[in-house]
């Protein structure tokens, strides 16, 4: 599963992005490029309805 990436707090990424995020394509070098340059940044995954009641 690859990872998703949804834009950094206060980033406005060109043509937009959605706010779920989506995974980047590894072969664009424009989006490597925001990645590094911290556009972008690594979804935190949902937690599952089983581990949200686990105390």
């Amino acid at each position: 599963m690859s990872t998703k990436y949804v834009a950094a707090p206060g980033r406005a990424i060109p043509g937009g992005w959605p706010e779920d995020g989506r995974p980047i394509d590894e072969l664009s070098q424009f989006h490597r490029r925001m990645v590094k340059d911290g556009d972008l940044i690594a979804a935190k995954p949902a937690k599952k309805k089983d581990d949200a009641n686990d105390d």
